[in-house]
């Protein structure tokens, strides 16, 4: 009976081999760790970075919004000047160049508001509405509100009330 005699380099190089082969299983685990950490880590700062840049979209455009409110609400006592000049023009000078030029300029002024998103806010005949109208005057009793006259026109830019009419209340 033999017994094979087994070769101390060879055995230390199994174990050797064995040692190395676990350690680098270890490294390749810890490295797919580390990538799915940076992973995760990466797809987190696309989502902030997304979520800021749509915060700023956000409020550069309520920025300009307001900005633009702020211009048109300075323009505003010119047009209402211009119209309260136009309704005292005196029939004789109804066809005066200067008249008509004056008109022009009111209707030119509210065609650049209308290009910017102004609109008048139709009142005269209208039912009252509290939301887009401020009443000065009412006359009449019962429950019923038409308005009968606008002392001052209101505007809105886009959905948004920027001026209420003032205007006098018909009651039936």
């Amino acid at each position: 009976m033999s017994k094979k005699k087994t070769d101390p380099i060879t055995e230390e190089q199994e174990q050797n081999e064995e040692a190395a082969f676990v350690a680098e299983a270890a490294s390749d685990i810890e490295s797919a760790q580390q990538i799915g950490e940076l992973t995760a880590h990466l797809q987190r700062l696309q989502a902030e970075f997304d979520n800021y840049r749509r915060r700023a979209a956000d409020q550069q455009a309520s920025i300009l919004s307001l900005a633009k409110e702020d211009v048109v609400m300075q323009i505003l006592p010119i047009i209402d000047n211009i119209d309260r000049a136009l309704s005292h023009v005196p029939a004789e000078l109804a066809d005066n160049a200067w008249a008509k030029g004056v008109a022009t300029v009111g209707k030119q002024s509210l065609e650049t508001l209308a290009s910017m998103g102004v609109s008048k806010i139709k009142t005269v005949g209208q039912p009252f509405d509290h939301n887009t109208m401020e009443a000065i005057a009412a006359e009449g009793e019962g429950d019923g509100e038409v308005v009968a006259e606008e002392l001052q026109a209101g505007y809105a830019l886009g959905e948004k009330v920027i001026r209420p009419a003032m205007v006098k209340v018909k009651r039936s």
